[in-house]
């Protein structure tokens, strides 16, 4: 699943050191509107860059 998909979705995040989040995505932002960070879905106040993110679920 892409970050763009998992949009208004609950999920679980695993992360490239194998960490894993669940919670609702209420936003996605492309790279191209986060310069200079890469792109990345926000889970409560929390902001998970694409770069960490190893997989993504639904649940």
């Amino acid at each position: 699943m892409t970050l763009k998909e998992a949009e208004g979705r609950k999920v679980k995040v695993t992360f490239t050191d194998g960490e894993t989040m669940s919670g609702l995505v209420v936003c996605y932002t492309s790279a191209l509107d986060n310069e200079p960070e890469p792109a990345s879905i926000t889970i409560g106040n929390t902001e998970l860059y694409e770069n960490e993110i190893q997989s993504i679920e639904l649940i």
